[in-house]
């Protein structure tokens, strides 16, 4: 759950963030790492190689690995020319070193929500490409009637599912990502207006509310992601807590079977899902090497409104262009349109590179809340330090760094 070590430690020393170059890859080919839509993605990547006679060489990485993975690549100077990820990644760009990204080079009609959705320090380092990535209630339909609307409820199912040889529901329990909506229900935000924002009566009273669904023996115990997700299409659990990137894979195993809702609500307060996109970015300012004519045309080709209509046909990954969104909501049937719907009610997840520090700051705060080392109040002043103290070293390595290669004192 918490930020790989290697990588934080890596950013608070700012070990040579402009100091060395990533190898250079050979102009006729492409070498992209992409984390969304596996097959799907590499169908429609391996057709724009073959029109451009591009030689395209594709990695597929789960989301979980991708910045522990971009670490190792920066260290042996191998960084990709193309990079297809989540938005809130691109508060690596000092590390990685993701070029600058002008709207006016891409055609798409595209709203500034959207292209808003991977702003960082008031800059844009990735080209918007599919939006969404909200998380859902997903169940399923030949195990619940009507979903919970609320835990008290779903708690009332857990006898009732228990006969039937059934488990109630599973998630990827102890990820950060899954608790945030937790966190926005009580009212708390994990950073304002670039200020952190941790040590909240909000965040004590999620993370205590929180551990009460372990304590009442909802979740299934010790579940990672990929085991969440296998048991939900296995029907051994009726629930699971996912995003809108698996409902395709949940529909293939479930069919008309499968049902989406809201995360249940948490003693009357309304779950707050984050929304944000999945971003192209070039790493190693790609976008003023010999390849920038190339990979802007990849990423007008990903956006454009053909290929968005065809992602979304392919995978259900909802198009951030214009007329292919309105396509979408339009024909949008079943699971699908209820994804649509869903996504509404959610909020900007930040891109900010202060949220490097506090996903790390939430895990390890987490942790020692479920442990029963710290209670709810204990644990966000906890986390509140802990990222407070990490935000403040990575800036006085930075000086360091700067006074370093000026000369000047820091």
């Amino acid at each position: 759950m918490s930020f790989p070590k290697r990588l934080l430690g890596f950013l608070m020393l700012g070990v040579c963030l402009g100091c060395s170059s990533a190898t250079t890859h050979a102009s006729d080919e492409l070498t992209i790492i992409y984390t969304y839509a596996k097959d799907h993605f590499a169908r429609v990547l391996n057709e724009f190689g073959k029109a451009e006679k591009t030689a395209v060489s594709l990695e597929f990485k789960e989301q979980n690995d991708l910045k522990s993975s971009l670490m190792g690549m920066v260290e042996t100077n191998n960084t990709p020319d193309v990079i297809i990820m989540p938005a809130d990644h691109v508060g690596l760009y000092a590390f990685i070193k993701y070029s600058e990204i002008n709207p006016k080079d891409f055609t798409a009609q595209i709203p500034e929500r959207i292209w808003g959705s991977s702003y960082c320090d008031g800059k844009i380092y990735g080209a918007p490409l599919i939006q969404g990535n909200h998380l859902m209630l997903f169940y399923n339909k030949n195990l619940v009637t009507e979903p919970a609307a609320d835990w008290n409820t779903m708690f009332a199912q857990k006898a009732e599912l228990a006969k039937k040889g059934i488990d109630t529901i599973a998630w990827s329990f102890d990820e950060s990502y899954w608790f945030l909506p937790f966190l926005g229900a009580y009212g708390g935000w994990p950073l304002n207006n670039g200020k952190v924002e941790l040590n909240t009566p909000a965040m004590a009273a999620a993370l205590d509310f929180y551990k009460s669904l372990r304590a009442r023996d909802l979740p299934y115990p010790n579940c990672s992601y990929q085991c969440a997700v296998d048991l939900f299409k296995t029907g051994k659990v009726a629930y699971t807590i996912n995003g809108d990137w698996v409902g395709k894979e949940f529909h293939d195993a479930l069919g008309d079977n499968l049902g989406v809702s809201a995360i249940p609500m948490a003693e009357g307060k309304k779950m707050q899902p984050t929304f944000s996109t999945h971003v192209i970015a070039f790493p190693n300012h790609g976008l003023t090497g010999p390849k920038r004519d190339l990979l802007i045309k990849l990423a007008n080709y990903l956006q454009s409104p053909d290929v968005q209509k065809r992602l979304w046909a392919l995978s259900g990954a909802i198009p951030v262009e214009n007329s292919a969104f309105e396509y979408a909501r339009q024909h949008a049937q079943g699971y699908l349109k209820k994804t649509i719907e869903l996504m509404a009610d959610t909020k900007p997840l930040p891109a900010d590179k202060e949220m490097t520090f506090i996903w790390d700051a939430i895990g390890k705060g987490y942790l020692r809340h479920r442990e029963g080392a710290l209670d709810g109040a204990a644990a966000a002043r906890y986390m509140q330090q802990l990222a407070e103290r990490h935000i403040r070293n990575a800036q006085r390595m930075s000086q360091r760094e700067s006074a370093a290669q000026t000369g000047t004192p820091p």
